[in-house]
């Protein structure tokens, strides 16, 4: 590596304010108490002089003015001491002993509980910072395992356990806090002396399980930038499951972990990389492929990507990221072997000299920010700003429409419409005279009543798109790495949908958590970044109308039953069922390629296939000109 505002509905609200996999949305499990159990109270001293002995020591952290990374234990350090091997021991609290600093070393003391004897053969496992296990900003957080669903997955307890959620997902870059909640270290020792309750352990030197990395950046003249709201890393691991028995993260918990990193400074105050000043973020070690840096400043967003980057276990790196760009939406992103647009095809603005074409981002959809009142429905003003996936069954309208019939290019606009492509047909770059079966097939787009709306309205630009086929909606269902995602719009909404990313290790190993449950928000990860970054493929949850009606269903992603995003191919499902097409379908209680049901009156959403881009860039729409 190269080192150089408003009020959001409730399920949104619980899955932002809960840390990765733990939320107020879950119940607790494994509350019990084993009320029949002996618990043994010992007196502890932990010496930490060996520690500090060590010339990398890692302890309480803070930055010298020559930005040297110092470590040294600080009074009233706070470490977790839990015994290992009590497994039986489910009491509300871990035990903590503190930094007293007598007569210039540093002792730890305090009192450890137990449900077994211990002896000098016991194993006492340290975990630092304590702190970071107490209060309500706690990123320590005891779990265990859940076996309602095929995957491996964690949910909170609100007993000791072994097992530990460690969340770096949100930090304020500076070390201080580092230090304080998320610089974590581990140590597993046994005791060098029990006499009666009394207990003397060494803790030596204890293992930083994180990596910790500085950052400085500049813009598109090199200047340093300063007023930074945020930055964004992503496809870095900011939270997983530790065993304070083994020492080690659990394996093969892809529901657990989060690959998203946010830092945002204290309210009112900014970061800045004048003065050769880092930002420092905290995460847990690995190899990484595509990781993107997204930072906020002055109105403006910037984008450093790594298209292979390893972060080792207690290693502090450094890196200058110079002449940072703004993103740019680009004509497609690949996965598996396919070029996807970077938006659903929409139409927007009025019927007469709006818009059609694809849309400005991946993450749009209709009614991407709308009010609702208490009772779900739709208001002109006040009330809860969300997006249309939490609404109660949201009417489509002309000037905002990205659900369409099959083949309808003439009636589009008519929402009420039951008109489409019939016959057994495959429409993808072709068009017809007419609707019915033997209604002829033209090259000429004047004469154009049906075929493939959105060759129809992009055939003519620097960048050509036409509907999927169905071998290309397959590679996303039979062959693609896919999540559950969300992104932030431009309004400060949230849109839920699926993140596809292309899968080189075939089936076997394959990423695939659809589908998620109902409401299992928790699951979702903030793709917003990689999205502005044209990284990976984002589809939407978007439902779909049903024939003669212009209300969006199975788009309200509260509804028990499930929403799913429903996306159309080019063909017509069978020669004997001409009035169907074949469908993608994916959301919490779906993944499917809908063999029926689907007929082809209903309104579905359309994600294009570049055709050709010549390199140009076609005009920008002046209502998107400032929607990134």
């Amino acid at each position: 590596m190269k080192i150089m505002k408003k009020n959001v509905l409730f399920p949104v609200a619980c899955f932002l304010m809960a840390a990765s996999l733990l939320t107020s949305c879950h119940d607790d499990v494994d509350s019990s108490t084993a009320e029949n159990t002996t618990i043994h109270t010992y007196s502890l001293v932990a010496d930490g002089t060996n520690a500090l002995q060590q010339e990398s020591a890692t302890r309480a952290l803070s930055e010298d003015a020559t930005h040297k990374i110092k470590s040294e234990w600080g009074e009233q350090d706070d470490i977790l001491a839990y015994v290992v091997g009590g497994d039986d021991l489910h009491t509300a609290k871990y035990s903590y002993i503190s930094n007293k600093k007598l007569g210039g070393k540093s002792r730890f003391d305090g009192e450890i509980a137990s449900s077994a004897t211990l002896t000098t053969n016991s194993e006492i496992a340290f975990l630092y910072p304590g702190k970071a296990a107490q209060g309500d900003k706690r990123t320590i957080t005891p779990v265990v395992e859940n076996n309602d669903r095929s995957s491996l997955y964690h949910v909170t307890s609100d007993k000791t356990q072994k097992l530990v959620e460690l969340n770096l997902s949100k930090q304020d870059g500076t070390v201080k806090t580092i230090g304080e909640r998320f610089d974590f270290q581990w140590t597993k020792q046994k005791p060098k002396k029990v006499v009666d309750n009394k207990i003397d352990v060494d803790l030596g030197k204890l293992k930083r399980i994180v990596s910790i990395w500085g950052l400085r950046f500049t813009n598109e003249s090199n200047q340093p930038l300063t007023n930074i709201d945020s930055i964004y890393i992503s496809n870095v691991k900011s939270s997983d499951v530790f065993n304070l028995d083994a020492g080690t993260f659990v394996e093969n918990n892809f529901d657990d972990e989060r690959t998203n990193l946010v830092i945002k400074p204290e309210q009112g105050q900014t970061l800045s990389s004048a003065n050769g000043k880092y930002t420092y973020a905290a995460f847990i070690p690995g190899t990484y492929t595509d990781v993107v840096v997204m930072v906020f400043a002055k109105n403006k967003v910037y984008q450093r990507t790594y298209s292979s980057i390893t972060f080792n276990e207690g290693i502090i790196y450094r890196s200058d990221l110079l002449k940072m760009e703004e993103p740019k939406q680009k004509a497609y992103v690949e996965v598996q072997g396919v070029k996807w647009a970077t938006g659903n095809f929409i139409h927007y603005g009025p019927v007469n000299g709006g818009y059609w074409g694809i849309a400005p981002t991946q993450w749009w959809i209709s009614k991407r920010a709308m009010y609702i009142d208490s009772h779900r429905n739709e208001t002109s003003s006040g009330g809860t700003l969300v997006s249309s996936q939490f609404a109660n069954a949201p009417t489509q309208t002309t000037d905002d429409v990205d659900l369409f019939r099959f083949g309808d290019i003439e009636n589009a606009l008519n929402l009420t419409s039951n008109r489409y492509k019939s016959g057994n047909v495959e429409i993808s770059q072709k068009f017809y005279v007419g609707d019915g079966p033997y209604r002829a097939e033209t090259t000429d787009r004047t004469k154009a009543k049906y075929g493939d709306l959105v060759w129809y309205y992009t055939m003519n630009n620097h960048r050509k798109y036409r509907y999927p086929t169905e071998a290309d909606i397959l590679s996303l269902f039979d062959e693609a790495n896919v999540q559950p995602a969300y992104c932030y719009t431009d309004k400060g909404t949230i849109v839920y949908g699926a993140y596809y990313t292309t899968n080189n290790g075939g089936t076997s190993n394959r990423l695939k958590v659809f589908p998620t449950g109902v409401r299992a928000y928790d699951k979702y990860k903030n793709v917003t970044a990689l999205v502005r970054a044209n990284i990976g493929l984002f589809l939407p949850i978007t439902g779909r109308r049903v024939t003669l009606n212009d209300k969006m269903g199975l788009r309200d992603m509260t509804w028990g039953s499930g929403a799913y995003g429903q996306y159309m191919t080019s063909q017509t499902k069978s020669a004997f069922l001409v009035l169907e097409t074949n469908h993608f379908v994916f959301g919490p209680k779906d993944w499917a390629y809908r063999s029926s049901g689907a007929n082809k009156a209903q309104a579905s959403a359309i994600r294009p296939v570049l055709v050709s881009d010549d390199g140009q860039e076609d005009p920008v729409y002046a209502p998107f000109a400032n929607i990134k």
